[in-house]
């Protein structure tokens, strides 16, 4: 079966959408909070459960990628990335941010690249950021590329020789840039790609490719990029939970030279050593 992708971004507004607001009338409660084991709470397990019951609702037959489940198989005409709860650790301490993430790549896909439609919906407060073939969207609106970004720099860093070696790229960068280390890599980079962050930097070897798909696809359509450890954009597959390892992403306006000295410094050395965890 063929799907369109614009009737598939609308499906991902609605379904995950429908889960951040279940999510946000249970929060700051033992229902949700409850620890079911490791990094898993009752809401990551409450979220995905009615994301999937949703699916299968809508008559979607795919391969469900997500995070407490490893792979649904429900069907083989697409597939679906999905990560029910980015930014478990803020929610259940009732920190507001967070949010529910899906995504959709065609049947056969390979690359990250290839996803064509999906959302990212905020827990707590604003619209949802969705995105198809060349088109982003927040809420019902149609966006266009950033003229120029935010001067936030969303950073997740470990180990003290990556910290100084990001504080010298910084400095590069020029003044006035902030940082910041907010608790949801979905929403960070989708911010990055709308202008509201000029880049989002995961130095350890934990960040996965459900965590980030969704965002990533706003990225591409809104002209920014991304880059692994040798400065090229990586392979990030889809067919199953996938750690990447250190990432960069940038919105549109990041000079190539900035771009360069980062992947020669904190993106070549970052993270030796680190377990692989989850990012909650």
């Amino acid at each position: 079966m063929e799907y369109d992708p614009e009737d598939l971004r609308r499906l991902a507004v609605k379904i995950a959408g429908e889960a951040a607001g279940l999510l946000r009338d249970i929060a700051c409660t033992g229902t949700a909070t409850r620890r079911i084991k490791g990094e898993t709470f009752a809401a990551d397990v409450k979220s995905e459960s009615y994301i999937l019951d949703a699916l299968r609702h809508e008559g979607v037959r795919a391969r469900v990628v997500t995070e407490e489940s490893g792979v649904v198989d429900m069907g083989d005409d697409l597939i679906a990335l999905v990560d029910p709860l980015d930014g478990s650790r803020n929610y259940t301490n009732c920190i507001p941010w967070s949010s529910v993430s899906i995504a959709f790549a065609p049947k056969g896909a390979r690359d990250i690249s290839e996803v064509i439609a999906g959302a990212v919906a905020p827990i707590f407060y604003g619209d949802p950021v969705s995105f198809s073939d060349n088109a982003c969207y927040i809420g019902g609106s149609r966006v266009e590329p950033p003229g120029e970004s935010e001067r936030f720099i969303y950073v997740y860093v470990e180990h003290p020789e990556a910290a100084r070696l990001l504080s010298d790229a910084i400095v590069i960068m020029g003044r006035g840039f902030k940082v910041r280390s907010l608790g949801s890599a979905a929403l960070e980079v989708t911010w990055v790609g709308i202008g509201r962050g000029r880049a989002f930097l995961d130095l350890r070897p934990k960040i996965r490719n459900i965590d980030i798909a969704a965002g990533l696809g706003v990225v591409r359509v809104m002209g920014g990029t991304y880059l692994g450890p040798g400065g090229e954009r990586p392979r990030i597959g889809v067919d199953g939970i996938e750690r990447i390892g250190t990432i960069a992403v940038f919105s549109r306006d990041v000079p190539r030279e900035v771009i360069e000295e980062l992947s020669r410094g904190p993106l070549s050395s970052a993270g030796q050593g680190s377990p692989p965890a989850s990012t909650g």
